[in-house]
């Protein structure tokens, strides 16, 4: 949500005649779009802007701003430890940026604006500039209705609201008329998508929409809540051609009693269910989930039932993080949580096995056939390119003739940690890589 945000941002200062540059030193308008899921992410915000104090003593006209989802949670409270910041602006104001930064350049600063309320829903199909060649970012709600004991995002998005199909349409048309052949539909709960509109369409049916439009070659989503995934959105898994087999589908944790703390809404049984129907439905499905370690009141049983899970379930991927209390959450108030000795070493070990998980993973994807769209060129490998199958597993594939946005037909032939290599089904003489290419860094992320 906040890469689609900052893509937006960047759009509206172009047009405003802003240019973007690779360096701070050089710039007019440096500008911080935040998140505050965890604290760890608001703190190097902190970090980053006190740095840049030096700069704006060099300086004086160079207009520091701050803006996203911190921003709306502390407001003015940035100020007083970030005075020499000029431009404080929150998730509603989006789109006032460039007459904010204006206002800034004209009668000075500090400017704050984080009492707009809810960003207004529009068209964002004129808001072209993307991070990647070949995937665009699609928003299709703003906000949550769920009350996540641990989750500030409520606070800071406003409740849920659905963006009307025609708008997301348009914006899907537009995207793929640029060339973008990969269509990636964004919500804090995709599942819920059009339960605020009469006569819209449920989220499976947007798909069927989306999966019609010209030109488009893959369709992703994120995030599923769990408790909403419907069996319609395992038969739009199962039967849409252009919707890839990947479903992120945040656990957060094994225990049934954690999640009931947690308010998911759903059970560890639950959970289970809903895995093997969607295995049962599309066997070669890639699934990749959110892991909260250290919840309050966690005990060592509640640990070795999400240790437990992972094993069970063997995602491909699985971001695992320690809690992170925030300010205004049921969480916060909860008892305190275990020592953090304890804490570090649960992370750790659910970290590493899932580590070796993701590696057996890969390796039992060497010798099938995968279709991978090709992202970019590896920077510093002649030969190769590099994109990601349609269970959203990373291929460099050895290739001269490949370009960005060709879906190559590739014979995996080896995996080096958790990244595949291979060579087109076609050119399967080749031999294996000798050397790891690097990254082509924006794509591959």
């Amino acid at each position: 949500m906040n890469k689609r945000d900052s893509e937006i941002i960047l759009s509206m200062l172009a047009d405003g005649g802003f240019v973007a540059v690779q360096r701070e030193e050089d710039a007019d308008l440096v500008l911080f779009n935040t998140c505050c899921v965890r604290e760890h992410a608001e703190e190097r915000v902190y970090n980053r802007m006190q740095q840049l104090a030096k700069l704006k003593i060099q300086r004086p006209a160079l207009i520091l701003a701050v803006g996203g989802c911190m921003a709306q949670k502390e407001g003015t409270n940035i100020l007083d430890r970030l005075p020499h910041v000029d431009l404080v602006f929150g998730t509603g104001a989006l789109y006032e940026v460039p007459e904010l930064v204006n206002r800034v350049i004209t009668h000075g600063g500090p400017v704050v604006s984080v009492d707009a309320g809810v960003r207004p829903m529009r068209s964002q199909a004129e808001f072209d500039m993307r991070e990647s060649a070949i995937r665009a970012w699609v928003s299709i709600a703003e906000g949550c209705d769920n009350r996540c004991a641990y989750c500030v995002v409520p606070m800071v998005r406003g409740a849920e609201r659905s963006k009307p199909p025609g708008l997301i349409l348009d914006e899907v048309s537009r995207a793929s008329e640029k060339g973008h052949a990969e269509i990636f539909l964004l919500g804090q709960n995709v599942n819920s998508y059009g339960h605020d509109l009469a006569g819209a369409p449920d989220f499976p049916g947007l798909l069927e929409l989306v999966n019609d439009v010209p030109g488009v070659k893959r369709i992703r989503f994120t995030t599923s809540h769990p408790k909403d995934m419907s069996t319609r959105l395992v038969e739009a898994l199962r039967d849409l051609p252009r919707v890839c087999e990947h479903l992120h589908l945040p656990l957060q944790s094994g225990s049934s009693r954690i999640l009931n703390v947690m308010n998911r809404g759903y059970s560890r049984e639950d959970y289970l269910r809903k895995i093997e129907r969607l295995r049962s439905a599309v066997p070669n499905i890639g699934l990749t989930t959110d892991i909260i370690v250290g919840f309050p009141g966690e005990t060592d049983e509640d640990f070795e039932q999400t240790r437990s899970a992972l094993a069970e379930i063997r995602f491909d991927t699985a971001y695992i993080f320690k809690f992170s209390p925030r300010p205004g959450t049921p969480a916060e108030t909860l008892r305190a949580g275990m020592p953090e000795n304890v804490i570090v070493h649960r992370h750790k070990t659910l970290l590493d096995m899932q580590k070796e998980i993701s590696r057996e993973k890969a390796r039992q994807l060497v010798g099938t056939q995968q279709k991978v769209l090709v992202a970019a060129r590896c920077e510093k490998a002649l030969g190769y390119v590099i994109g990601r199958t349609r269970g959203y597993r990373v291929v460099r594939v050895r290739s001269d003739e490949a370009q960005v946005g060709d879906e190559v037909e590739t014979v995996v032939t080896e995996a080096r940690g958790w990244t595949l290599y291979g060579t087109p089904a076609a050119a399967v003489r080749y031999a294996s890589p000798s050397v790891d290419p690097v990254h082509a860094k924006a794509e591959s992320e």
